[in-house]
């Protein structure tokens, strides 16, 4: 009888523990971003300043934590910004010198048969998702002697930077 009751224990602490185990193993599975992943990457290769970087990463991180709201069974989890350039220098826009930046910005989906795609939405093979349309974000500043200051952001994707259409948007926000 007393061999029994031993038995009885072990069987009872073998059970705890590989409930505890699989609760952990489960815990992390579902944990949305991996403790070691950083949110918020860079592409290799994009060459601005750091004020135009900084601007940048500031605005996808808006659009992701508001995507992230607005769209939650879509499982964003990261986001990345995957081309940003120099698109044109206005030398009087408004009566400021404008220097504009092109930007192309990414989320990672957890959830890739979730995500609607609409207009120019696209999904890469590895589930980084393109939100809007592709290369249509702008990213505008005032360049003066102390450098470049964030004015605003504007998306256009039907016309670009120097076209009558993009400039008489733009001078708009800015107006």
């Amino acid at each position: 009888m007393k061999e029994l009751r031993i038995v009885a224990a072990v069987c009872i602490m073998v059970i705890v523990a590989f409930l505890y185990v699989g609760r952990v193993f489960i815990a992390k599975g579902l944990s949305k971003t991996p403790a070691s992943e950083e949110i918020g990457l860079v592409v290799d290769g994009i060459d601005v300043t750091k004020d135009v970087l900084d601007a940048a990463k500031t605005l996808v991180g808006q659009l992701f934590e508001m995507n992230k709201a607005d769209y939650p069974d879509y499982g964003y989890i990261n986001w990345r910004i995957e081309s940003l350039s120099h698109a044109r220098t206005y030398r009087d826009l408004g009566g400021m010198r404008v220097v504009v930046y092109q930007m192309n910005y990414e989320f990672l989906t957890a959830s890739p048969e979730k995500v609607v795609l609409v207009g120019g939405m696209y999904i890469t093979d590895d589930n980084w998702v393109m939100p809007g349309c592709p290369n249509s974000t702008y990213l505008a500043f005032q360049q003066d002697a102390q450098g470049l200051k964030f004015l605003c952001s504007i998306v256009e994707n039907d016309c670009t930077p120097g076209t009558d259409c993009f400039d008489e948007d733009l001078l708009r926000l800015l107006t």
